[in-house]
């Protein structure tokens, strides 16, 4: 009989555990894990993107005090192209729910400022595609769409708030810089150099 006791109260003992092991997912929640769990997604969902970064990781609890990290990230595609993809991607860490957030396109199809009223020029890839789309910029237009070798380099002057965006080209022997501002939303200046 307490053979039987026994091994009733063995079995019940590794069905609780089973329970407690297989019922839900564990996840180590330590920023690192989160941040490493994440990027390994990034590099799978898209293999062919140019950046994979990871731009911010906040520390949450959810309403039943459970710790999970939110996290967003930069995707970008084309970055040496005329017209940069770039896009944010939402991330929970653990998983909350089956449904994730949609990305966020920040320029696509050569277009920035997608889906926002006031346009503030906030990434390298938006200064990039403005520096040849927007009014005044025709010379710089035709001179990508001329030299197939065309490529920009662009910085950020925190000072003056403003991005530089250098075109070069190789078979040109020439190139351009446009001076764009970031609040204005407006090209400065269109030289040639």
């Amino acid at each position: 009989m307490r053979t039987a006791v026994l091994l009733v109260a063995l079995g019940m003992l590794a069905v609780a555990i089973a329970y407690l092991i297989f019922s839900k997912p564990h996840y180590p929640l330590s920023e690192e894990d989160a941040r490493k769990y994440f990027l390994e997604d990034l590099k799978e969902k898209y293999p062919n993107a140019d950046v994979r970064e990871i731009m911010e990781i906040l520390a949450l609890s959810s309403s039943d005090g459970t710790p999970y990290y939110q996290l967003k990230a930069r995707v970008t595609f084309g970055m040496s192209t005329p017209c940069p993809e770039r896009l944010h991607v939402y991330y929970e860490y653990p998983p909350k729910n089956f449904v994730a957030q949609p990305p966020e396109y920040i320029t696509k199809g050569c277009k920035i400022c997608i889906n926002e009223p006031t346009c503030i020029i906030a990434f390298p890839e938006e200064a990039t595609i403005a520096s040849h789309t927007y009014p005044g910029t025709e010379a710089v237009a035709q001179f990508v769409k001329s030299n197939s070798d065309a490529a920009a380099s662009v910085s950020f002057d925190a000072t003056s708030g403003n991005w530089l965006v250098r075109w070069q080209s190789a078979s040109a022997g020439f190139g351009y810089n446009v001076r764009i501002s970031k609040s204005e939303n407006r090209v400065l200046s269109v030289e040639k150099s």
